[in-house]
């Protein structure tokens, strides 16, 4: 692909991807510096791929699988060295407890917790479904059958309306929020 194609396309799924794809990364990693460090590497990846004439049906797919592949590195050198992705005053830091509707920014975060009750699977299809995926298509990028891409959305989804149900209902947020930091310790 010549330079200026790749670029523009790059450019274009930048736009609109980045922000999900950080979300996505910042959940996996974390860290937000690192889940931002690994979706702008992802994206340098891309355009490589791009130049050097590989195929790539679905970029989006495929930096989504990219950024999965480098998280998962990143655990495994963590483990290896014993390093925690946050210190423990960061975690004790998170906001619990019931999220005031009126400031935008908060509305940003409450989405992140209610995404927090899903399984990284979960939300890798959920993602790429509001991203206008076929589930076969999504089911292509992941290895996994469309029949699953299905189970893993209608989990997903009464997960999701299970949450904000008892958002809705002023219970607090703080069982869900616990149990997603200690998956992601363990």
């Amino acid at each position: 692909m010549k330079r200026a194609e790749a670029s523009a396309l790059v450019h274009s799924l930048f736009e609109s991807w980045y922000p999900a794809l950080v979300r996505y990364a910042h959940r996996g990693s974390g860290s937000l510096e690192a889940a931002e460090d690994l979706a702008q590497e992802t994206f340098m990846l891309l355009y490589r791929a791009l130049r050097q004439g590989q195929k790539i049906d679905s970029p989006k797919g495929w930096t989504l699988c990219v950024v999965r592949r480098q998280i998962g590195k990143q655990i495994r050198h963590h483990r290896r060295d014993g390093v925690l992705h946050e210190s423990l005053e960061a975690i004790e830091s998170l906001p619990c407890g019931r999220v005031q509707p009126q400031e935008p920014e908060m509305e940003r975060d409450d989405a992140t917790r209610l995404f927090a009750v899903l399984t990284r699977r979960e939300e890798e299809v959920i993602l790429l479904r509001m991203q206008a995926m076929k589930y076969r298509e999504i089911g292509v990028h992941l290895g996994i059958s469309p029949n699953s891409v299905n189970t893993l959305l209608a989990r997903a989804l009464r997960k999701l309306q299970k949450a904000a149900h008892r958002r809705s209902m002023g219970e607090p947020v703080s069982n869900d929020l616990e149990k997603a930091i200690a998956k992601t310790l363990q």
